[in-house]
């Protein structure tokens, strides 16, 4: 769709990335005497959905940033504006009796404006991200941001830091930087060896 490739190097930074997330966010299971029913197919088959439809509206929406000339902040509108719509119409559909009892804006104290107003914040820095760099850099950006979220939580609210973390956290910092190098240039290498070939030949 976007007629870009990635080199060796990029795909290893890709699966390394990956799996220090995945040791990151890793928890033990813990045994509980609650019984749940679960279906692991259909969470595995539902997870699996989400995953491939978040790609493809992530590598689209890298496509429409960078095939138009419409400015980046009109496309921010014009997402959110439909985003709103679809929120909206969810919240009606589960909580509307309470809403009309007591207003849309019941229990909106200031810590809740904080953080529509960093969410609101964090979605226009991805899309200046996207804009400049790619969809992947994003979710590089994205997987340094759980490290430094779980960092400042030990520092602010005392959490302890386990192995699997200290690995994962070490797998997402060398992935990022191996993600990062430039490109060999090949050309220059070809060439010298065409002509070190010439002169041998003649």
């Amino acid at each position: 769709m976007l007629n870009r490739t990635l080199s060796k190097l990029q795909w290893i930074s890709v699966f390394m990335l990956c799996g220090g997330v995945i040791l990151v966010q890793w928890k033990p299971a813990q045994a509980t005497k609650v019984v749940v029913e679960q279906n692991p197919l259909l969470g595995f088959g539902a997870i699996a959905i989400a995953v491939l439809c978040s790609g493809f509206a992530g590598v689209y929406f890298e496509k429409v940033l960078k095939s138009s000339d419409t400015s980046l902040w009109v496309r921010n509108i014009q997402m959110y504006l439909s985003g709103i719509v679809v929120t909206l119409a969810g919240v009606y559909l589960s909580d509307g009796a309470e809403v009309k009892e007591k207003g849309f804006f019941y229990g909106y104290t200031y810590y809740v404006w904080f953080v529509i107003f960093l969410a609101s914040v964090g979605g226009l820095y991805t899309s200046i991200v996207v804009k400049y760099t790619d969809n992947i850099m994003k979710g590089f950006s994205a997987a340094a941001a759980i490290v430094l979220s779980t960092i400042a939580s030990v520092m602010l609210f005392g959490l302890q830091i386990t192995l699997t973390f200290a690995l994962g956290a070490l797998l997402v910092c060398v992935s990022i930087y191996l993600y990062g190098l430039p490109r060999q240039d090949t050309t220059s290498i070809q060439q010298g060896e065409t002509t070190s070939k010439e002169r041998v030949g003649v």
